[in-house]
């Protein structure tokens, strides 16, 4: 861990970097569009070191307050997203992405169309969160099993229900 580098620089680091769902959109840009009572904060222990991100917005049309948690590397080049909390409670990665979403749109920004596609399969790599397994959380769905015909029904139908949202979104114009 490098304790001689300044709390600015990791802050910096966040803010003037990009999500790779989100190209060339700066992330605290994107936030400033998004949230009220923006606050970074720096966290160095025995784990590495992590830029708490906090705001408040709006959810489901009430006040919410929402954690950001992102983890940098050693080198102070990359970060990623190591959790995300709406007041106490923790997003899976679909919520994770929903919000991701919502942030891009009122920054102006859009996901990329087939960004995330590959996590219903199983191949999370390309998605902006690479929540930690080994935190043992029991909220963070992270158990995918390819095989497992109950679970890949439950995502068609949660992914068709959002399809159908959006198209009832659309004609509503």
């Amino acid at each position: 861990m490098n304790e001689e580098v300044s709390d600015d620089k990791y802050i910096s680091l966040i803010c003037n970097g990009e999500f790779d769902a989100i190209p060339d959109f700066k992330i605290g840009e994107l936030f400033e569009s998004f949230f009220d009572n923006i606050n970074y904060n720096v966290i160095k222990d025995e784990k590495g070191v992590f830029v708490d991100f906090t705001g408040e917005a709006m959810c489901d049309d009430k006040p919410c307050n929402i954690i950001i948690r992102f983890k940098v590397d050693n080198n102070i080049e990359t970060f990623e997203i190591a959790e995300i909390k709406v007041d106490d409670d923790i997003l899976n990665e679909c919520e994770a992405i929903d919000l991701l979403e919502d942030i891009a749109y009122v920054g102006g920004a859009t996901l990329e169309d087939d960004y995330c596609d590959g996590c219903i399969d199983g191949d999370c790599s390309k998605c902006a969160l690479d929540l930690d397994e080994e935190d043992d959380n029991e909220d963070l769905e992270n158990d995918y099993d390819p095989d497992d015909d109950e679970y890949n029904d439950e995502m068609n139908n949660y992914i068709d229900d959002d399809i159908n949202d959006d198209d009832d979104d659309n004609n509503d114009d």
